[in-house]
């Protein structure tokens, strides 16, 4: 999940088209995993030079906060106060436009 004006807006609309194009046994089965972006400094130099339009997406210093790995690695994650309400709003809208879904994680 990246966070950008006007995300949970687009999801509405993925969740619609969703609802008007799976079959009913599909959605018998639909699962959801969450994730929400994770990323770093030598990913963000990388990215720099292979695709630099989509760092305005995924380098937001303003809306992330460092956080040490388990593997010793410092990695740039959503704020953990705004992460919980960008999750709660997904996950109620998700649950409003696809009662059907269940979600095995969300982190």
């Amino acid at each position: 999940m990246i966070v950008y004006d006007g995300w949970q807006t687009d999801y509405v609309s993925l969740f619609e088209n969703l609802d008007e194009t799976l079959s009913a046994k599909a959605k018998e089965q639909l699962k959801a995993e969450v994730i929400f972006l994770t990323h770093n400094a030598a990913l963000h130099e990388v990215n720099l030079r292979w695709h630099p339009r989509a760092e305005d997406w995924l380098w937001r210093p303003e809306l992330q906060q460092k956080k040490l790995s388990q593997n010793g690695m410092w990695n740039l994650r959503y704020k953990v106060h705004e992460k919980r309400r960008y999750l709660e709003s997904f996950l109620g809208t998700l649950k409003r436009a696809l009662p059907f879904c269940e979600v095995r994680y969300a982190f």
